[in-house]
């Protein structure tokens, strides 16, 4: 198994302290919301990669942690670990400061790791939002990066002049063909990893990927953005999506676990696939378990519930659940359980058999003949569906799409919102054509 990555596209890590404007510029940069921002520090915990272009040039932004080298706290080294490789995989590093700040130790402590590196390295001070504001420009001068480019990643001045600058740096890398990638390739299918938090998300993610690229932790919501990573197994390219763990909030507005929810419907909505993963351990079957995948079916995904943990559980515990989901999920009969120890490993092939699977089923045609002779077979056999003394009949039907499949049904009737009707003919599908794990939608026309 191995990444696959554009290894001629260069790559730019922002690095600097917690809170300096990392993840605004980010999103500056990208022209959207990408990165989570919110006033308390340490938000972005993971690195991620964001694919973005200046003047025609191609570029990977690799956003990563505040770096605080004298945190005690588990998570803080391993968001420094997360630093440390982005750093060493980059070619061009952007060293963020606030200007409106003076010197801190830990802003020293960076620029002397970064003074060691034989890389590019392009200096900026942030938050620059007022031109006659005073500034601390002459103290940082002692890193011996020269003037830090002033920008406000915020209101965007001299984003350009920064962008400017980076792109000047890629004449001198090796690898660095001057081209712009401008052929269509047919993206890899998104399969974004689910489940309340805790369940074992990020520790299947590193384990898919063989790489520590989400932090792993023990306490509860420590994904807090969705981050994804393209790999290649056996000449198959997939995108894995790791997200925040789906709770119910009743906060919004500026509650930073409403934006990671927010990011995770994100997610689900560039996915075609859907792992929702279960604690075993816990023993039951949560309401909120069946929400998200109420949300991922109602979004088009084809879906496959994941029992995770099953080293640490037993069999009766482990079987009990597994005939609590087949009840309440009775409507979603077609959607497959796996079980799996993201811990150990096992299962784990499965999980990419499953994968292909559920890419063929929600890509799948099929002809219109096929799907007319066996609704007219019906139509002769079956006592039939009734709806106030008339019988539903079905004149002709074809499948209008796929991933996920569309149907449309010309009728006797309108049969839009008569859920009988639309179970039988689904159902019907199901049993002849298969669509494991897909969800299949109707349109009628009478």
């Amino acid at each position: 198994m191995q990444k696959s990555t554009d290894i001629n596209i260069p790559k730019v890590a922002i690095i600097g302290k917690p809170n300096a404007g990392k993840s605004t510029l980010i999103n500056r940069i990208c022209g959207k919301r990408e990165a989570i921002v919110h006033e308390e520090p340490m938000i972005t915990r993971d690195r991620k990669y964001y694919k973005t272009d200046w003047n025609g040039k191609n570029f990977y932004l690799i956003d990563t942690g505040g770096i605080d080298l004298k945190s005690k706290k588990k998570i803080n080294a391993q968001v420094l670990l997360q630093a440390k490789k982005a750093i060493d995989e980059s070619d061009v590093i952007i060293f963020v400061v606030d200007l409106r700040q003076p010197v801190s130790p830990l802003d020293e402590e960076i620029a002397a790791i970064l003074r060691k590196l034989d890389k590019e390295i392009i200096f900026v001070g942030n938050k620059c939002d007022n031109i006659n504001g005073s500034f601390y420009t002459e103290e940082y001068l002692k890193f011996g990066f020269g003037y830090p480019i002033k920008i406000s990643a915020l209101n965007g001045i001299n984003i350009g002049d920064l962008l400017d600058e980076v792109v000047s740096k890629f004449v001198n890398l090796p690898s660095y063909t001057g081209e712009h990638d401008n052929k269509e390739a047919m993206p890899p299918p998104g399969i974004c990893i689910l489940g309340r938090p805790n369940t074992g998300k990020s520790t299947l993610f590193n384990t898919i990927i063989k790489d520590e690229r989400a932090i792993v932790d023990e306490v509860e919501g420590t994904t807090r953005d969705s981050i994804d990573s393209i790999i290649k197994i056996n000449d198959k390219d997939y995108k894995f999506i790791d997200t925040a763990g789906m709770i119910r909030k009743k906060g919004k507005g500026k509650d930073l676990e409403y934006y990671s929810e927010l990011r995770t419907l994100e997610a689900i909505e560039s996915s075609e696939i859907s792992l929702v993963l279960i604690d075993s351990t816990t023993g039951e079957v949560s309401n909120q378990d069946i929400k998200i995948i109420e949300t991922c079916v109602k979004k088009g995904l084809s879906t496959c519930v994941v029992f995770n943990k099953i080293d640490i559980v037993d069999k009766i515990t482990l079987d009990n659940m597994i005939k609590m989901f087949e009840l309440k999920l009775k409507f979603y009969n077609y959607i497959p359980f796996l079980k799996v120890s993201a811990l150990t490993g096992k299962g784990i092939k499965n999980i990419i058999k499953m994968i292909d699977t559920l890419i063929e089923e929600r890509n799948k045609i099929i002809p219109e003949n096929k799907l007319n002779n066996l609704f007219k077979k019906l139509e002769k056999e079956d006592t039939g569906i009734y709806y106030k003394g008339k019988r539903f009949k079905i004149k002709f039907i074809k499948q209008i799409k796929t991933a996920p499949p569309v149907f449309l049904v010309f009728s006797n009737m309108d049969a839009k919102r008569k859920v009988n009707i639309t179970r039988y003919i689904e159902n019907n599908i199901r049993k002849n054509f298969g669509f494991i794990g897909t969800p299949i939608f109707l349109k009628f026309k009478y």
